[in-house]
């Protein structure tokens, strides 16, 4: 979704995926995100891709958590 995102806003498109969709992401794969916040911008944030009130830009090295659930 994310490179989506990249490839959308290359073309100068507008795309957001289906909140139902990428709901689970930021909590399945960046625990350490902030909460309460809408998942999409929460995605974003936690690859780098814009700022989330109160929470600046997170640049630098990023790596998701794909470990299965117990």
């Amino acid at each position: 979704m994310v490179h989506m995102h990249d490839l959308a806003a290359g073309l100068h498109l507008a795309y957001e995926p289906d909140p139902e969709v990428c709901t689970r992401v930021p909590t399945r794969m960046f625990p350490a995100a902030p909460t309460g916040f809408a998942p999409w911008p929460t995605l974003l944030w936690s690859t780098g891709r814009t700022e989330l009130p109160s929470h600046a830009r997170h640049i630098g090295k990023w790596r998701g958590q794909g470990t299965p659930n117990a």
